[in-house]
């Protein structure tokens, strides 16, 4: 549809050289556009999904009216959320002597972008930053992983095709080593992996669909970048009414400088007067990896 409505204009108004040039590049940016969505398309929705090298995505039967299509419907849904979210099976200690509540059915672990390609000196992006504080929460992100799947958790990861202002689509479905999850990172059969070309894990993935679609209403947030990945998707997930819970020592950036200004600036508007009665709706919660584990200590395991 959309290579129709770009070659009727080409050959209707192509009034000179310079007009025909300009929108023929138009019409091949524009069909390389719908190629790059064609693949993305197939890549995430076939059945076969399971097959192809390097994925593991468990996806699930989602409908779309689980997901927040516009405002009138984000509305209805921020009406229906109570100020205080429902009480958990354990609650994490946060900063500021707050808490977040976690359950098996309604919590999730979401772990942003823990590829290779950024935590390896050798990485596409760890390269330039050969001297960085990168693989500072790692031991925390494991340690993570090995608490949330023993308490029965639902646990996402994603992996960005985004690198910096180049989107390499060309990597998604393939055994790529740098794009790979870090070897003790990786995703286990059953859970989520998403894909994404964007900065934050909701806006360009079915993730919002596939937490839905699994009951979860509060979020575990960690990875990399803390100042980028990881704060666009706080951003995101709570744009969607999801609340979080960042834990600091489990993400990590190329300077320890980004690191902190993110974590304050998603930590300090859920403190201050005004904003702090929704727990983890503005921007998060801010907790560590101890705390984490000592609250799932208490859920009896699956």
């Amino acid at each position: 549809a959309q290579a129709i409505l770009v070659q009727a204009p080409l050959r209707a108004v192509c009034t000179s050289q310079w007009q025909c040039s300009r929108l023929r590049s138009r019409y091949s940016t524009a069909m390389e556009r719908v190629s790059v969505l064609a693949r993305h398309f197939v890549t995430e929705t076939s059945a076969a999904v399971s097959d192809l090298p390097g994925r593991q995505l468990a996806l699930m039967p989602v409908s779309s009216a689980q997901v927040i299509k516009n405002s009138k419907e984000a509305g209805i849904k921020a009406r229906s959320i109570p100020s205080q979210p429902t009480t958990g099976q354990a609650s994490v200690a946060c900063w500021g002597e707050r808490s977040f509540p976690v359950s098996q059915s309604d919590t999730a672990l979401v772990i942003i972008d823990m590829q290779t390609d950024f935590l390896s000196p050798e990485g596409r992006v760890g390269q330039h930053y050969k001297d960085s504080p990168i693989l500072d929460g790692l031991p925390g992100v494991e340690r993570l992983l090995a608490a949330c799947r023993k308490a029965g958790m639902t646990i996402a990861h994603s992996r960005s095709h985004r690198y910096g202002a180049n989107v390499m689509d060309e990597l998604v479905g393939t055994k790529d080593e740098g794009y790979e999850l870090y070897p003790s990172c990786r995703a286990r059969p059953g859970e989520i992996v998403v894909d994404k070309w964007t900065f934050g894990a909701f806006a360009s993935t079915p993730l919002e669909a596939e937490l839905r679609a699994r009951g979860v209403e509060r979020i575990l947030l960690c990875g990399v970048l803390t100042n980028v990945c990881v704060f666009a998707t706080a951003s995101q997930a709570v744009d969607r009414f999801f609340r979080v819970c960042v834990i600091e020592d489990a993400s990590a950036a190329f300077q320890r400088d980004w690191h902190d200004m993110a974590i304050k600036l998603i930590s300090e508007p859920q403190r201050k007067r005004g904003h702090q009665a929704q727990v983890g709706l503005y921007f998060g919660e801010i907790s560590t990896v101890a705390e984490v584990e000592k609250a799932l200590s208490s859920i009896p395991p699956k």
